[in-house]
């Protein structure tokens, strides 16, 4: 990689064949935008996976983002995938890319490709951790043996020459790493533990938003409602735990305790959960708010906020309510667990089970006050460890691949404080 002497990182690309508008977009985007704050040039190159995917990147129209989309005609096949993403490379010939890894099998090439042209990658690996239903039951000797799943032999193939054509795999944290190792045979040397990140001038606590949206929520049930509000968002599908979500407030008026549940979002799902609510009586309990562009403005207004997710790499949402200086509690997912110090800045769950939930929640709504303190102290983990500037930082330095290589690649900013005093690459 001679080619890498002195050069400097002006220009970055983001690649991904995102479906839907998830967390792993956002991340992209989020990312994409504190490049351009950095001064660095950023092109998001999106190449959908099917005829006729709709427009996953279109709410950034009017950003100042640059979004070119390859249609799925154009890069069907490997060959046609290839020959349409050198293209787009080769007109933009950016400094280097961010591979947002999906699984798909065309996009082992990316790296590679990328490797060609001189042009150093990271390949960004939105993994899920135990309860991920791909690691297939039976288990034998005490989970020391899963079984046969062929399906992982074409699937190791295909990460270790991803991982062999980037500069560095990254992981969103620690657990992720140790199960791209052991399910993917990707070497441990080369993976870095990034978390994701967020910007935290755009999720602030503002106690005027609260009180305005509060009062919109209570008159769509027709008056005044002074009841603690609970509160998730979520694309409204299987894994995101929304139903036992439903299930713990339920169980939280059976005891004659009175909260509402309000979930933002969208999704396939929406319509089964809302039969959910109503053949559980929930209706005036539970809101469904749809999409809501000021997000912040959601956080701010909630009490709790609850992330129920079966499987989450990286709570984006999550870090979000915490920079709102919202009490948390959370699932035991992977992400959960390195976001959240438990009892400081947020609760983190045992298990999966409504049950414990609504006990937890009975505790954080009748004592706010008491609690308070973990809002603070959420946020100030946040800005800490997880705002969007570090995570792009972190990025850029594991684009200059090993460590002989480091000093050849260069960007705006990289020895202005607080950057060119970092000295944590890996968080592990």
């Amino acid at each position: 990689m001679g080619c890498m002497v002195g050069r400097s990182l002006k220009r970055l690309a983001f690649v991904t064949d995102a479906p839907d508008f998830g967390g792993a977009e956002r991340y992209i985007v989020n990312m994409a935008r504190a490049a351009v704050r950095r001064e660095i040039r950023s092109r998001v190159i999106w190449l959908p996976p099917t005829i006729g995917c709709d427009d996953v990147f279109e709410k950034l129209t009017g950003t100042g983002l640059d979004v070119v989309r390859i249609p799925f005609q154009q890069a069907g096949s490997i060959a046609r995938f290839v020959r349409a993403l050198t293209a787009s490379i080769a007109d933009e010939r950016p400094d280097g890319l961010v591979v947002n890894a999906t699984g798909r099998p065309r996009f082992w090439t990316v790296p590679l490709l990328a490797r060609a042209m001189g042009i150093p990658s990271v390949w960004v690996h939105h993994m899920v951790d135990g309860r991920d239903p791909r690691a297939l039951p039976p288990r034998r000797f005490g989970g020391r043996l899963e079984g046969l799943h062929l399906w992982r032999v074409p699937q190791t193939l295909r990460h270790r020459l991803a991982a062999a054509g980037a500069a560095a795999v990254i992981a969103l944290n620690t657990k992720d790493r140790r199960q791209l190792v052991r399910w993917q045979r990707v070497p441990r040397e080369r993976i870095r533990v990034v978390p994701s990140g967020i910007d935290l001038g755009q999720f602030r606590f503002d106690p005027t938003k609260r009180r305005l949206l509060r009062a919109r929520w209570a008159r769509t049930e027709g008056g005044s409602d002074e009841r603690p509000i609970v509160g998730t968002s979520a694309r409204l599908i299987g894994g995101k735990g929304i139903e036992t979500l439903i299930s713990a407030v339920g169980l939280l008026r059976s005891r004659g305790i009175g909260c509402r549940l309000v979930i933002a979002g969208e999704g396939p799902d929406r319509a089964a959960l809302e039969a959910r609510v109503e053949r559980l009586g929930l209706g005036r309990d539970v809101l469904f708010a749809g999409f809501l562009a000021d997000m912040s403005a959601f956080y701010s207004a909630l009490d709790v906020f609850a992330l129920c997710s079966n499987t989450e790499s990286f709570g984006l949402v999550l870090a979000e309510a915490m920079a709102c200086e919202r009490i948390v509690v959370a699932t035991p997912t992977a992400g959960a667990s390195r976001q959240i110090d438990h009892g400081r800045t947020g609760w983190q769950l045992r298990g999966f089970d409504p049950t414990e939930l609504a006990d937890v929640l009975r505790t954080l709504l009748a004592c706010r006050e008491r609690f308070s303190a973990m809002g603070e102290a959420a946020r100030e983990a946040v800005s800490r460890h997880f705002s969007i500037d570090q995570t792009l930082e972190r990025t850029l330095r594991a684009l200059r691949g090993a460590p002989a290589r480091r000093p050849l690649l260069r960007w705006p900013g990289m020895d202005v404080s607080p950057y060119a005093t970092m000295t944590a690459e890996d968080l592990a």
